[in-house]
């Protein structure tokens, strides 16, 4: 298991409630992890990313030096990458260099690629998926699925678009944010599916935001209850027919 994936793994865990008079509760898990998406050649930001809340860093189009670098001043986050490249070669090289993760096209990318088990791995999703294309992810061993294309504001059809695509393919949803953001949109993005918020960390005043976004997340209540709504069969006058005959029944046997 990738350490992306069982950081995921951590957010979607819901807390029992402590047992006894003097029972503790663990520290909370974030409702939702942040990633930090960077280029190759940024990894000297990784530092300041990881001290800032960042709990994953993806790097686009990184080279095994640059991710080794990287890797190690991530330190106990995950570092993926987004290879423009991907092939078993490519694969195995980031991985050596430190990778933990890799995020993937699956139009460009060819099935034996995904045959080294020691990475996580992430999809790429865009367009318009159908929804059997959508049910059969749920046989393919992904850590996520990153939304390709996002942009707010969040509607409550994308909500539903969401919902979809988590709920056929059964996948943490990673989803690309622009800060700042709402706690209740974050709250609904929780609520759809959305397990991962990736936010550019080319744009400075993104990570000057990211400690901001961290303490929203911890914030963040439980999730609610579906609101549901009782369907009553109404028989019109059911009681008062069944004491007629009743009535009837007596008078005839009088």
């Amino acid at each position: 298991m990738s350490k992306l994936g069982d950081r995921i793994r951590k957010t979607m865990h819901v807390e029992a409630a402590p047992i006894g008079f003097r029972a503790v509760r663990p520290a909370k898990s974030p409702a939702l992890l942040v990633t930090v998406l960077l280029d190759g050649d940024g990894k000297g930001k990784v530092a300041a990313a990881v001290e800032k809340g960042a709990g994953a860093i993806v790097l686009r189009g990184a080279e095994p030096d640059d991710v080794k670098a990287a890797a190690e001043a991530a330190g106990e986050v995950p570092c993926g990458v987004w290879p423009e490249k991907v092939d078993a070669e490519t694969i195995a090289a980031l991985v050596e260099a430190g990778a933990d993760f890799m995020v993937f096209d699956a139009e460009a990318t060819p099935a034996t690629a995904l045959l080294e088990d020691k990475p996580g791995y992430v999809l790429l999703l865009g367009g318009a998926p159908e929804d059997t294309y959508l049910r059969i992810l749920e046989s393919v061993a992904l850590d996520g699925v990153l939304i390709d294309g996002w942009s707010g504001p969040l509607t409550l059809r994308k909500q539903v678009e969401l919902r979809r695509i988590a709920g056929l393919t059964r996948k943490p949803l990673m989803l690309p944010v622009s800060l700042p953001i709402e706690s209740g949109d974050l709250e609904c993005l929780r609520d759809a599916g959305v397990s991962v918020l990736a936010v550019d960390g080319g744009d400075a005043r993104a990570l000057d935001e990211l400690p901001s976004l961290v303490q929203a997340i911890e914030a963040l209540p439980g999730p609610r209850r579906r609101r549901e709504t009782a369907l009553e069969v109404l028989l019109p006058r059911a009681a008062e027919m069944v004491a007629e005959e009743e009535d009837e029944e007596d008078e005839e046997g009088e």
